[in-house]
């Protein structure tokens, strides 16, 4: 009899202990973490099928505003995915590179090097930047590596982020939106718009702009130290691995002269890209050859606008295709269903912006967050 009592008892504590875990996992995971569009970008990369995407791209803000992975599907019929974060910084891209190469065995990587070019190292040191990564991850070799290198006094804290967001109901209700959406994600088995975010925005330079006279401007700034040094140790990572296939760019922005000196910094990156082996593409030395305007594309002088984005991907799409030898993806009919969706939410998504646009009494985000697909379906 004392012996089924002590069974029970213990049962109950293991059930007790069991739930506690559930709970704490399931409140992380949706309710108490920072919940935005680099979480549901990030969760969304890992909902894809291993070994579906053909081409991975690595970098900040840049590249899920200027690039439509729903698009390029669209038009070209290959597969990609932007496995970018805002302010995404260059210590973290050879973790990035390793995660990418473990789960999909991409045809082509493409990097986008912002990260590397900021004027100073405080944009390298902020925590906010590190986080829109590292807290998204899940808990594996990768996460446990690089939160040793540059976080190694905070560790728990990033093992079990609720620790760091308990308190996070006061972010909401707009954190609930973008916690829906990354519910919904997960229900669905993988998000619509493949991470793409937008502005509802025509940017109208104030100040002379530069991009069509920077073809043969080979000026050079330094990199700051610590920038040069993460990028070298992210390039002799690459060749280390024998990684070929990978690619580095530059993406268009507007150059005014305030942005020379990161321009400037570009060249220096792809000096040192070149050093390795490496292509580097840059859209800002060639930027009349995109067919991109300045005064209609953008949204800012950072990100192109879903009229930009769209001709650009367009444009950097046939490059992939002619220089790169990426070719139509190989689906399964389910893959081709949940990648046709996705085709279809992307229309909607350019007409909801195009329209907005147009209508000129609302600017706003256009992503997946929650209230913006509620909308979309309006356009489908």
């Amino acid at each position: 009899m004392k012996k089924k009592k002590y069974i029970m008892r213990t049962v109950k504590i293991l059930s007790l202990l069991l739930a506690i875990v559930l709970l704490t996992a399931f409140l992380q995971e949706f309710i108490l973490c920072h919940s935005d569009h680099n979480r549901e970008r990030i969760k969304g990369f890992y909902l894809e099928d291993k070994d579906s995407l053909d081409v991975v791209f690595i970098g900040a803000s840049e590249v899920y505003a200027g690039f439509s992975s729903a698009y390029a599907y669209k038009r070209f019929g290959f597969t990609s995915y932007p496995f970018a974060t805002q302010s995404n910084i260059i210590s973290s891209y050879k973790s990035q590179i390793k995660t990418i190469i473990e789960r999909q065995h991409p045809k082509l990587l493409v990097i986008e090097i912002n990260g590397a070019l900021y004027g100073d190292n405080k944009q390298l040191e902020n925590e906010a930047n590190f986080r829109n990564y590292v807290d998204n991850i899940p808990l594996d070799s990768n996460k446990v590596q690089i939160v040793k290198d540059y976080a190694p006094e905070n560790e728990l804290e990033y093992y079990l982020p609720i620790i760091k967001y308990h308190s996070v109901w006061n972010d909401w209700p707009s954190g609930l939106h973008w916690s829906l959406s990354t519910m919904q994600d997960a229900l669905r088995g993988h998000n619509l718009l493949k991470g793409s975010k937008n502005k509802t925005e025509i940017y109208k330079p104030k100040e002379k702009v530069y991009n069509s006279e920077l073809k043969n401007n080979n000026k050079k700034k330094d990199l700051t130290e610590k920038s040069e040094s993460y990028l070298r140790d992210m390039l002799e990572y690459c060749k280390s691995e024998n990684i070929t296939n990978i690619v580095f760019t530059r993406f268009p922005h507007v150059v005014s002269k305030k942005h020379l000196g990161r321009f400037e910094r570009g060249n220096a990156a792809g000096e040192i890209i070149a050093e390795y082996g490496y292509d580097f593409l840059n859209f800002e030395k060639d930027f009349v050859d995109t067919g991109l305007d300045t005064s209609h594309d953008f949204y800012n002088v950072d990100h192109l606008n879903v009229y930009g984005q769209q001709k650009f991907t367009e444009y950097l799409g046939n490059i992939l295709c002619e220089r790169y030898g990426v070719t139509k993806s190989e689906l399964t009919d389910s893959q081709k269903a949940q990648w046709d969706e996705t085709a279809r939410y992307y229309d909607a998504y350019y007409k909801f912006g195009d329209a907005v646009i147009k209508e000129g009494k609302r600017k706003k985000d256009i992503g997946e967050n929650f209230l913006d697909m509620q909308e979309l379906k309006n356009y489908l």
